[in-house]
């Protein structure tokens, strides 16, 4: 079974604006650099919709920028086979490549390459994610993951992920995932103007 994907922006629920307790750390290097390209995966883009809800954030292009509280991509997947444990139902280390591949599809969205990035010597690492289980996801499920960046400080990137079953809607999984963008030599450095302009440009509109 193959894992299709779509893209849309769409409206946050009123009762997800909490980052998940329940805290699961992951290495500071991860496989792959968390804003990246997805490749060889099919997706389509719909017009986002949009309500008057605004969150104030501070970041590093200045104080006071507004980002929306209420807006987000939405990627869709269906599990495979492979993804499942001894008991049917989809192991839990693979929540984070699922939200990693949203992530990466949003990134490619918004024009914000891996390889560029790369290319000059920096790079974009996971260095915090937070996961929060509610409910499981079996054999041939149809799901979303819903992403958006809810703060940028410093040299940081606060991503929030919620995992919901379709076409029910209930919730499985919440995450919050911190991307932090690092120098030529591997230190801690503000988020790339580039990376931050086109972030903004979307969860400010």
């Amino acid at each position: 079974m193959e894992l299709g994907m779509r893209v849309r922006c769409c409206q946050l629920p009123p009762n997800t604006n909490q980052r998940p307790p329940t805290a699961i750390r992951s290495g500071a290097w991860p496989r792959s650099s968390h804003l990246a390209v997805l490749r060889g995966r099919p997706w389509r883009i719909a017009a986002p919709e949009s309500r008057p809800l605004e969150t104030i954030c501070a970041n590093s292009i200045g104080q006071g920028t507004k980002l929306r509280g209420d807006k987000y991509f939405q990627v869709e997947m269906t599990v495979r086979d492979c993804e499942l444990d001894q008991y049917g139902v989809v192991n839990n280390a693979v929540y984070a490549d699922y939200i990693e591949k949203a992530r990466e599809e949003v990134a490619s969205r918004l024009g914000i390459s891996r390889c560029s990035i790369a290319s000059t010597g920096k790079a974009m690492a996971l260095s915090e994610l937070k996961l929060n289980y509610f409910a499981p996801l079996k054999r041939g499920a149809r799901f979303v993951v819903k992403v958006r960046v809810v703060e940028i400080k410093g040299a940081r990137m606060f991503v929030e992920h919620f995992v919901e079953t379709l076409p029910e809607r209930k919730l499985v999984l919440q995450a919050t995932a911190t991307v932090v963008c690092l120098n030529k030599d591997y230190r801690p450095t503000r988020v790339f103007p580039e990376v931050a302009s086109k972030v903004l440009d979307f969860f400010s509109s």
